[in-house]
């Protein structure tokens, strides 16, 4: 399982995903966000995130980090 982690990069959030079974070759571009459901979900191993809900909707970079 991978795991998902929001940091803050001056002031913009972004989200990372640690995913265990991402290739070297995958990018930012296998996590997709739902826009109706409001999740992001990782089309490699599935997994899927609900980030809180906050006031004003703040946007959110996403990005992906392999597990090594």
């Amino acid at each position: 399982m991978g795991r998902w982690v929001i940091e803050a990069k001056g002031t913009q959030q972004v989200l990372f995903h640690y995913c265990d079974i991402a290739s070297y070759q995958d990018n930012s571009d296998i996590l997709q966000q739902d826009l109706g459901g409001g999740y992001v979900r990782c089309e490699r191993c599935a997994e899927k995130f609900l980030p809180a809900s906050e006031p004003g909707n703040p946007r959110l970079l996403l990005r992906l980090k392999r597990n090594e």
